[in-house]
């Protein structure tokens, strides 16, 4: 497997996030929602074969069994048959997970397990089929990721609440550690007997070739550290009082409304939009606040209900929304709390 990020007028579009416990303050994962993400699948060929690849007939695209072509020898006297990986590509929401714990990230065994057992418990929380969600570990090294997929058409969108909603990640912790038999408060074990991995737990149809790897036990003590977690927005290196500072210091001047939305959302616990004033080549245009990675939120006040303003804004919006960006009206003559409720996908849900 392998995948891309979507481009962005900026970079792309990613929503950076970090899982960081509260018991001991240290960060355990590094987390990067990347909305409408490219996939590739590849099929490297058949693992009994050990050979890689497929052989195809490159000028009719149908596909040659391995017997036919040893036994007529097509491979070597056919210039058109070659050994090719065959792949699928598709575009689909994505979570990338990476562990920090260096001596985590290495170890087979634990990503495996994590990985089951997280993606089990997030179909179960969230009441996703088997199908919905996919799971898988890439890159090397420092790049070593889990990698989490929304396979349904259109996305579930709960992989987006794992980063924007503060005790997501944790709820799903808990859920995994009750699969795994443990009790997720104290962490004591309460299976039958003693065995590494069931079918009520880690194994699946699914990971057959991967059941070697998998004990519940090894990752036991990480997803209690987990459960007591909370995951933050990433605001480069600023706390969210300096980020709030900040952007209270890049907003319009004259906007009463602009500063008034930025308070609520600040003092209210909500998740703070990631610029204020960014500006958008095409269409050409200021948007008061911008939420990483498409979402544009306008502040509109009394100016705004002249025609022709209303005329020029909604040509604006049309263009921004026929290019991928989500548009967000916040009026100055409606509740702002109430709102600010109305789209909990983008701002939260604030403090209880």
């Amino acid at each position: 497997m392998a995948y891309r990020f979507a481009p962005a007028e900026q970079g792309f579009r990613v929503v950076p996030a970090r899982a960081r416990s509260l018991l001991d303050l240290q960060d355990l994962l590094e987390l990067q929602y990347a909305p409408s993400s490219t996939i590739l699948i590849v099929n490297e060929g058949w693992k009994a074969r050990r050979t890689e690849g497929f052989l195809v007939d490159i000028e009719t695209g149908e596909l040659v069994s391995e017997g036919d072509a040893e036994e007529n020898n097509l491979s070597r006297n056919s210039s058109s048959i070659q050994r090719v990986k065959l792949c699928v590509q598709d575009t689909q929401n994505l979570l990338r997970m990476r562990i920090l714990d260096t001596s985590l990230r290495n170890d087979p065994v634990f990503e495996a397990s994590l990985m089951y057992a997280l993606e089990r418990a997030i179909e179960q929380v969230f009441q996703l089929e088997d199908s919905e969600l996919v799971a898988d570990a890439v890159g090397e090294g420092e790049g070593r990721a889990l990698i989490f997929y929304e396979a349904s058409e259109g996305g579930a969108g709960v992989l987006r609440r794992l980063v924007e909603e503060p005790n997501a990640l944790s709820e799903v912790a808990r859920e995994s550690l009750r699969l795994l038999h443990f009790d997720p408060g104290t962490g004591e074990d309460l299976a039958m007997d003693d065995h590494s991995a069931c079918y009520e737990c880690l194994l699946s149809f699914y990971n057959q070739l991967k059941a070697h790897l998998l004990d519940r036990h090894r990752v036991k003590d990480f997803l209690l550290r987990l459960a007591g977690c909370s995951v933050e927005l990433i605001y480069g290196d600023r706390t969210r009082e300096e980020h709030y500072r900040l952007l209270l210091g890049s907003i319009d001047s004259r906007s009463e409304l602009e500063r008034e939305f930025l308070n609520t959302l600040y003092h209210g616990g909500y998740r703070l939009p990631n610029e204020a004033q960014r500006s958008i080549q095409e269409p050409r245009c200021i948007v008061d606040f911008f939420y990483e990675s498409n979402v544009c939120v306008f502040c509109d006040g009394s100016v705004h209900d002249d025609p022709h303003q209303q005329a020029h804004d909604n040509e604006v919006r049309r263009q921004l929304r026929a290019r991928g960006y989500r548009v967000v009206v916040i009026r100055y003559d409606q509740n702002l709390e109430e709102q600010i409720r109305q789209y909990a996908e983008i701002f939260g849900k604030g403090e209880k």
